[in-house]
């Protein structure tokens, strides 16, 4: 910067420490040459008064009182005062205009950023969005949460169950394997893992398309109903469950009555440290029963114990058969 510039930005700094003196509620207004607040000398702004005329009965001269003051402001200044009389404001708003400030700063963001949740594999986790719905993470889960007054849950891998109050004014949409799952006031879980998205319901209504479909595509699902879909081939199926069983994973258990063993299979995949395929040998076979999560190690055990079945480790992926079978 030359000595010019560094002239000009003095002058014009100091002329709008002067510009903010004069609007200050302490300047009493005299224009004495020992009481005045002296104008700067280059590029300063011109100041003129407006009064309105009294004559005192004592003295006869004029009164400053009920004066105007207009401050013309030369336009090359304007730019360097709206800063200072900008952070005046500021003050002088006071704790409403900060919490205004707040306003502005942190609810745009929070409409905009994802928050994201991990779960490792012997942990669940409570969450309460902002529009007061609850939802609870399964284990080795990961969910991003976008969005405040109607939220958009998407479902990485994992699982997670919500509760979510009525409200005709918002809409919670949970995103899973190229599925919209759109609740209207109710209790579900949506599971999303290794090619497959799971959707059942414990109480109210939910309404399931895939991302981009039209609303005739949307299968809707009631109290005790769940819909089983292959994200590969785009099949869905539906059945009936007993909801007091949905989100069982909450409570480290997976409870089962005559489910299909691929079904069963699909949901130990979510624990275990590899994923399981089931057969052809054992894909009629069914399981009725009660496996504890824990760290997932031991579910593949739990269900040899009932089971007429094997396991086999084949290129990281545990097949299930029937015992005996090639």
């Amino acid at each position: 910067m030359t000595d010019t510039e560094t002239g000009t930005r003095t002058a014009i700094d100091a002329a709008a420490t002067w510009h903010a003196q004069l609007e200050s509620p302490t300047w009493t207004g005299r224009g004495s040459a020992r009481g005045s607040r002296p104008m700067p000398s280059i590029a300063a702004p011109m100041t003129r008064s407006r009064c309105s005329m009294r004559r005192s009965p004592r003295r006869r001269r004029r009164s400053p009182r009920g004066c105007r003051r207009t401050t013309l402001i030369p336009s090359r200044l304007a730019a360097a005062m709206r800063p200072a009389r900008w952070r005046l404001a500021a003050l002088g708003g006071g704790g409403a205009l900060a919490a205004g400030l707040a306003l502005l700063l942190v609810v745009p963001s929070a409409e905009t950023a994802a928050q994201i949740y991990t779960t490792g594999r012997s942990e669940t986790r409570a969450v309460t969005l902002a529009d007061g719905s609850r939802m609870q993470i399964d284990r080795g889960s990961r969910v991003t949460v976008s969005g405040a007054r109607s939220p958009v849950i998407e479902i990485v891998q994992g699982a997670a169950s919500f509760a979510v109050r009525h409200d005709p004014s918002r809409v919670l949409t949970v995103r899973a394997g190229g599925y919209d799952v759109r609740d209207i006031g109710t209790r579900f879980d949506v599971v999303s893992a290794h090619g497959r998205v799971a959707v059942t319901v414990a109480q109210g209504m939910v309404g399931v398309t895939p991302i981009g479909g039209a609303s005739a595509d949307m299968t809707t699902l009631h109290a005790g109903q769940a819909l089983d879909i292959t994200t590969a081939t785009q099949i869905a199926a539906r059945r009936s469950i007993d909801p007091a069983r949905v989100a069982d994973w909450a409570d480290g258990r997976l409870e089962y009555d005559g489910a299909p063993l691929a079904l069963v299979a699909a949901d130990i995949s979510r624990y275990a440290d590899r994923p399981l395929m089931v057969d052809p040998s054992a894909a009629d076979l069914r399981f009725s029963g009660v496996l504890t999560i824990g760290d997932g190690s031991r579910l593949v055990d739990q269900l040899r114990a009932v089971l007429p079945i094997r396991a086999r480790a084949v290129g990281g992926v545990v097949h299930l058969d029937a015992r005996g079978g090639g």
